[in-house]
């Protein structure tokens, strides 16, 4: 279960649709939850707006992230 601080869920999600509507593929969420930690929470309003950043800056540069074999056989 992932504590989401009110109001981060919105940047985070927009971010991520952005993402893979020009990328065409999933963003791995679960191996980028270091940017969104904070304030005890696991997705927090100051990390989804880095996250925000990070996905911008992949987009500006037409570089989407790796994707670890096997990081959609994984349970979490």
């Amino acid at each position: 279960m992932l504590y989401v601080e009110d109001g981060a869920a919105q940047i985070m999600d927009a971010a991520i649709y952005k993402y893979e509507d020009e990328f065409e593929i999933d963003f791995p969420l679960y191996e980028y939850l270091d940017i969104t930690r904070g304030d005890g929470y696991d997705i927090s309003i100051s990390g989804a707006k880095s996250l925000a950043a990070f996905i911008e800056t992949r987009i500006k540069n037409n570089d989407p992230v790796e994707i670890p074999q096997g990081y959609e056989d994984r349970v979490y």
